[in-house]
C-alpha cells in the first residue's frame, strides 16, 4: 500500500498539473490539504477518472462552529481506490473542524483509520495553532485501538530536529551558542513547546510513530517547506507527517521535492509505502 499526502497550497490554476502529478505515483490513498472550495469538484472528478472512485473532503461536514470567518475557503480531501466510510468526530473539538477529517478505509488486506490534518500555521492564527494540537492528540490518545491508525497531514512544526534527535518546537528558540530555550515572550513558553509536542513525539505513546524518522532514523535531515526572504532561502522546515501503527509494516518513506521545485506547491508531498499483511 502507498500512501501520499501533500499540501497543495490553495492552487486552482495549476490543479490539472497537480493531479498528473500525483497519480503518476500510483498511491492507493491520498490526503490533501488546502484544496480550495472552487477547486474540489476539479479534484474529484479528476480523481474518480484515475481510479480513486471513494472520496470525501472536509468541506460541507460541518456547521456554523468555525472560530474564524472565512476559515472554510479550503479544506482536506480523502481519495481512496477502496471504499471509505467517514469516523464520528462528534469528539473532537478543534477551532477549524475543516481542517480535519477521518475515515475507516476497507482495503483488500485490512481494516485501518486513516486521519487527515492541516494544523493552523502560529504566525497567523496564534493559538489556534495549539488547540488544534491538544484537540488532535485527545481525539486521537486513546489505547487499544480497534482498528490500526494513520494521519498526516501539514502540521506547521517542528522548528527543527538534530541529528541527535532531539525536536526543536516554535514554542522554543536556539541561541548564537546552539543551546535550546523556551520561549517566554509572548506568553508563549512551556505550554506552547507541549501543545506541538503532544502529536509530534506524544502519539507514539498510542501507536502513532512518525514513520519518516522510524524508518530513516535523525541523521537524514530533510525538508518539505522553504521559508524564503527577499528571494533567498532562510530556513527549511519539515512541515508535513506520517504517524502510523507500526502494526501496517512501513517499509519506506521519502519526500517527493519534484512537485515542489516544479512549482506546482509549495510544499513537497510525503509518501509512505507499507507491506500490509
Amino acid at each position: 500500500m502507498k500512501i501520499i499526502s501533500w499540501n497543495v497550497a490553495n492552487r486552482i490554476r495549476k490543479q490539472p498539473l497537480q493531479l498528473d502529478a500525483l497519480v503518476s505515483k500510483k498511491p492507493d490513498i491520498i490526503g490533501l490539504q488546502e484544496v480550495k472550495r472552487r477547486a474540489l469538484p476539479l479534484w474529484v472528478e479528476g480523481l474518480k477518472k484515475e481510479g480513486y472512485i471513494h472520496t470525501i473532503s472536509s468541506l460541507g461536514l460541518h456547521g456554523g462552529n468555525s472560530e474564524s470567518t472565512g476559515a472554510r475557503r479550503y479544506g482536506v480531501l480523502i481519495a481512496s481506490r477502496w471504499p471509505l466510510e467517514l469516523i464520528d468526530q462528534y469528539s473532537l473539538k478543534i477551532p477549524f473542524p475543516e481542517r480535519f477529517v477521518s475515515v475507516l478505509i476497507h482495503s483488500p488486506k485490512i481494516d485501518f483509520e486513516f486521519h487527515v490534518v492541516h494544523i493552523p500555521c502560529g504566525a497567523s492564527h496564534g493559538w489556534f495553532k495549539i488547540k488544534t494540537f491538544v484537540g488532535i492528540y485527545k481525539f486521537l490518545a486513546k489505547e487499544n485501538s480497534k482498528y490500526p491508525r494513520v494521519l498526516c497531514g501539514d502540521f506547521n512544526s517542528p522548528k527543527a530536529e538534530t541529528k541527535s534527535g532531539e525536536v526543536i518546537t516554535w514554542g522554543q528558540k536556539i541561541l548564537a551558542d546552539g543551546q535550546v530555550r523556551i520561549i517566554n515572550r509572548g506568553g508563549r513558553g512551556d505550554a506552547w513547546d507541549a501543545g506541538e509536542r503532544s502529536v509530534i513525539e506524544g502519539l507514539a505513546e498510542y501507536d502513532l510513530p512518525d514513520i519518516f524518522r522510524l524508518l530513516n532514523g535523525y541523521e537524514l535531515q530533510e525538508f518539505s517547506w522553504l521559508f524564503y526572504l527577499k528571494g533567498k532561502i532562510i530556513a527549511n522546515r519539515r512541515f508535513d507527517h506520517i504517524f502510523a501503527s507500526e502494526s501496517l509494516n512501513p517499509i519506506r518513506c521519502r519526500y517527493i521535492h519534484s512537485f515542489r521545485e516544479e512549482s506546482l506547491s509549495d510544499h513537497s508531498a510525503i509518501e509512505a509505502t507499507f507491506n500490509m499483511k
